[in-house]
């Protein structure tokens, strides 16, 4: 049964609340928001969604959400994974006596069943360079529907963008800086000035250092002898 590996940490939000109420996972991981319609759970926030041009801040959270699949706690883990892969979103939301208790997520599942090593599940996504700008970058999350994206020099990683980095820069970025408010956009900017850097790697025979890198970070970023090969999110686990 799944029941033992539900994540409690959720919080419950009505479609029509603002966007901004979820800001609070989206920058600092609070808690995972589950969106209801009326008393029913109705979907997540698909964080790719929000990657919009001038996304403000007043907007309802229901223009930005995917259905979330439901089970119930005595579902067994197979099962999880395969309402999980038909659904083709790396959460399930739990449910007891008809009733949210929580979620579970690909990882949990990897954790339990099993999962390849890190070579055969990436997934060969492009590159940013560092002097690319975020505007590009926002523009390839969007076509490459991922919520990271590598950045290197050369060769060799640098860093990330994540989406939800880039979504602070979509919600202000018609505001100009203080240095030249004539000319200067946040859209303009190299992402050499937004990336994450200190990422851990995985080698492309990892196994379990992928899903220990995977479940800190939320992704993993393959490579071998320091240059760059792929990336895995979530979802890819369960190839």
């Amino acid at each position: 049964m799944i029941r033992s590996l539900v994540r409690e940490n959720f919080k419950l939000i009505d479609k029509n609340e603002e966007v901004s109420s979820i800001f609070g996972y989206l920058y600092e991981d609070r808690f995972f928001p589950i969106v209801t319609d009326g008393k029913k759970p109705w979907g997540i926030v698909d964080i790719r969604k929000l990657l919009k041009r001038k996304l403000s801040i007043n907007e309802r959270l229901e223009d930005f959400v995917v259905g979330l699949p439901k089970i119930d706690a005595s579902y067994s883990i197979r099962k999880a994974k395969q309402v999980m892969l038909k659904s083709g979103q790396p959460y399930l939301l739990v449910t007891y006596e008809g009733e949210p208790i929580g979620y579970i997520t690909a990882l949990d599942i990897a954790m339990n069943l099993g999962y390849k090593r890190a070579g055969d599940i990436m997934k060969k996504i492009s590159p940013l360079k560092e002097d690319d700008r975020v505007s590009t970058a926002i523009n390839e999350l969007r076509k490459r529907n991922v919520t990271v994206i590598p950045v290197v020099d050369g060769k060799k990683l640098a860093g990330v963008v994540r989406a939800r980095d880039l979504i602070k820069i979509e919600t202000t970025h018609d505001k100009k800086t203080d240095y030249h408010p004539e000319k200067t956009s946040p859209l303009d900017m190299q992402v050499k000035g937004l990336m994450e850097r200190g990422i851990r790697i995985v080698e492309p025979d990892a196994k379990e250092e992928l899903v220990k890198i995977i479940d800190k970070q939320g992704f993993a970023i393959v490579c071998e002898g320091g240059e760059y090969k792929g990336l895995i999110e979530l979802f890819d686990l369960l190839r």
